[in-house]
């Protein structure tokens, strides 16, 4: 009735053409090109940047800050992919980072203020957070009564110590250690 099988390694090809059906489905990465990448933030402090991934051979690369923006190029198990705003790519903890909320519309910049000494970036935003312009510690000129420093210095002569004098070589201990 029932056949004994003799060979078991018959059955091997079954079973892993079944365990690559059964996995098929557990597709785990979702990867994103750069114009459609999702927006993260990291939220925990100092949360470890690794550029070439989680098991590189020294440590962390960079330590992000709370609130630093990232776009997620391939979303993993445990580590993901990320792109920072200088366009540095590398692996954050997903425990590190949450979708981050829409962004606020930068107010509009006239060109006065930016003739006046007011920032502008390079890719055109501006800056959204007031410069200091009170009067700073180097902004107060040295009074004219001081010389410059005489950097033109010559060592000191000091005279030549005498030569050591040679003295007897301490006596050898007479025990053994």
């Amino acid at each position: 009735m029932f056949r004994v099988m003799t060979n078991p390694l018959r059955l091997l090809p079954a079973l892993a053409l079944g365990g690559l059906l059964l996995c098929a489905g557990c597709e785990t990465t979702k990867n994103f090109s750069v114009e459609e990448a999702p927006d993260y933030m990291v939220v925990r402090g100092y949360s470890p940047f690794y550029r070439t991934g989680p098991m590189q051979s020294r440590g962390p690369d960079a330590a992000l800050p709370a609130q630093t923006r990232v776009k997620v190029l391939r979303l993993e198990m445990g580590y993901s992919l990320v792109q920072l705003e200088d366009a540095r790519t590398g692996y954050v903890a997903n425990e590190n980072i949450a979708v981050a909320p829409p962004r606020r519309p930068e107010p509009e910049v006239s060109e006065s203020r930016t003739r006046n000494g007011g920032s502008r970036r390079s890719n055109g935003s501006s800056r959204s957070s007031q410069r200091f312009r009170g009067e700073q510690i180097n902004d107060i000129p040295l009074p004219d009564s001081v010389p410059p420093p005489d950097l033109n210095i010559a060592p000191e002569d000091m005279p030549m110590a005498p030569p050591p004098s040679p003295q007897a070589s301490p006596e050898k201990p007479k025990f053994r250690f």
